[in-house]
């Protein structure tokens, strides 16, 4: 059986790396795997939020009905201006997991005490993909859902999982000073707008975040002026990146910031307006579930095989999920030997991780369709 399954989900991989497709265009990929799905015998519905696939297979009962998410989409590439598509997030890989699992759950409905949803998300990598698929409604006959994402060796030794990827919430500030341009001679005549993200920066800077939360906050862009050097500069950006690893402690992070963003453009008779660009939520996993989680990879890989915990500053489109909807949640790290590491379009991984990682998440299906 582990042959069988190895060959189909590399064969699943391949087929799906060969059709790299951009947030919310993943239109091949979609009916690919509807096609694969239907074949197994799957419920499958499709257009969910432009893309996104989802498809039901019951067993002796409707509940529990666990959700099992995968990512579709690709990144973008620019190399000497040419621009390419690759999966170099591994949401091929991803997919390819949850087919494999489908599979092993369509040789055995009869044995299931319970159902599973497969969530084929469109759009992860904009972080735009899961808000849309939970207002298609697509959690609302799920009861615990499962994520999962391949990880490097440093992170995950190959040929174990962790029950829990820790990510961090993110979000980016994007703003402009509107002061008042001058002769560089007659300063007092203008609002230089390079005094005012002065005083700017360094109050943002002098914000005190709880340091057990993994916070930080730091400017990531900044332009002003032109090519002239005796010109009083009236008008510049900037960018502030926003991270932690807990919900409330970004907010209140980003409300310190709008009252700075607003004390300091009255202060010094500047206009300073700035949006949020997106930006996703941290974790709040179900701790039975990261329990059930580990359990599940020790029964499939060994003793000792579960890790603790990652702890990572990258962010994750999967909590809105949590943010969104009361659905209790738990997501893994693979030990991939992903290599050079994730967003390199050169990246690589262990295939084998994929059929270890089908082979625990269905594990992990079976035990909480068996302890509800």
């Amino acid at each position: 059986m582990s042959n069988e399954l190895s060959h189909y989900i590399k064969k699943i991989q391949q087929d799906l790396h060969a059709i790299p497709e951009p947030a919310f265009h993943e239109f091949k990929t979609a009916a690919y795997i509807e096609k694969e799905l239907k074949s197994l015998g799957y419920t499958v519905h499709t257009g969910i939020a432009g893309t996104g696939v989802t498809a039901t297979l019951t067993g002796k009962r409707d509940r529990p009905c666990i959700g099992v998410r995968a990512d579709m989409d690709c990144i973008k590439h620019e190399d000497d201006g040419r621009l390419f598509y690759r999966h170099s997030c591994g949401h091929d890989a991803h997919s390819s997991i949850a087919l494999g699992i489908a599979r092993l759950f369509s040789e055995k409905k009869k044995e299931m005490n319970g159902s599973v949803k497969f969530i084929f998300q469109p759009a992860e990598e904009i972080m735009q993909g899961a808000k849309a698929m939970v207002h298609e409604g697509v959690l609302e006959d799920v009861d615990s859902l499962i994520g999962y994402h391949l990880r490097t060796a440093t992170e995950c030794p190959t040929g174990s999982m962790s029950p829990a990827l820790m990510h961090s919430a993110g979000t980016i500030l994007t703003g402009k000073i509107q002061g008042k341009t001058a002769h560089g001679g007659r300063p007092h005549l203008g609002v230089n707008v390079i005094d005012v993200f002065g005083a700017l920066i360094n109050s943002v800077n002098a914000i005190r975040p709880n340091p057990q939360t993994g916070t930080s906050v730091k400017f990531t862009s900044f332009a002003a002026g032109g090519g002239s050097f005796n010109v009083i500069p009236g008008s510049a950006s900037f960018a502030i990146d926003v991270r932690s690893r807990d919900n409330e402690e970004l907010k209140r992070v980003l409300e310190n910031i709008d009252r700075i963003i607003h004390h300091t453009g009255s202060m010094y008779d500047a206009y300073i307006t700035y949006q949020v660009e997106g930006g996703v939520p941290a974790p709040r996993y179900s701790k039975r579930l990261i329990q059930e989680a580990q359990f599940a990879i020790e029964s499939v890989l060994g003793k000792g095989k579960a890790i603790s915990p990652i702890v990572t500053p990258g962010g994750e489109d999967f909590h809105y999920y949590t943010k969104l909807t009361d659905i209790e949640a738990v997501y893994l790290g693979i030990g991939a030997n992903v290599s050079p590491g994730l967003h390199d379009p050169s990246m690589t991984f262990d295939h084998h991780s994929l059929v270890e990682a089908s082979l625990v998440i269905s594990h992990l299906v079976n035990q909480l369709h068996n302890k509800q």
